[in-house]
């Protein structure tokens, strides 16, 4: 899997492919198949598609996802923090962002700009990290 070959994929996926493509993309990521910045690009593409399915993708997927990014978060580059935050709020990936809102107190070094995207997240998720769709259900 590469990055060209994602990008081409239609916008609307069924939930089932998007889950078996994030699997693949989590195993060629331990096997090293895939470099860091390409596993982020292929992550952030399949979660452009997941949102457009209105579903949570499945648990343990979610679980994995959110292990594997907690590992990779830092805050040396903004267009990692950009798109790791993104994946983040849109699967609601609970254990990612406690550590991502523990980074604000860790890193008084942080590019301000970098420290104002964190905060931005954090204040656009408050206490709903885990159903991204919580204000959708309500409004129901």
């Amino acid at each position: 899997m590469d990055t060209k070959e994602i990008e081409n994929l239609p916008d609307r996926l069924p939930a089932g492919i998007l889950l078996a493509l994030f699997q693949d993309a989590l195993d060629q990521f331990r096997k090293e198949e895939i470099e860091r910045d390409v596993f982020l690009i292929i992550l952030g593409q399949l979660t452009d598609r997941q949102v457009m399915t209105y579903e949570l993708v499945r648990s343990d997927i979610r679980n994995d996802i959110d292990r594997t990014l907690s590992g990779l978060w830092n805050t040396d580059s903004y267009d990692e923090v950009d798109l790791i935050l993104s994946i983040v709020v849109i699967l609601g990936l609970k254990i990612c962002f406690e550590k991502i809102k523990e980074s604000l107190d860790q890193n008084k070094d942080t590019n301000q700009s970098i420290l104002n995207e964190i905060q931005e997240a954090i204040d656009e998720v408050g206490e709903n990290i885990s159903n991204p769709y919580d204000s959708l259900e309500k409004n129901k």
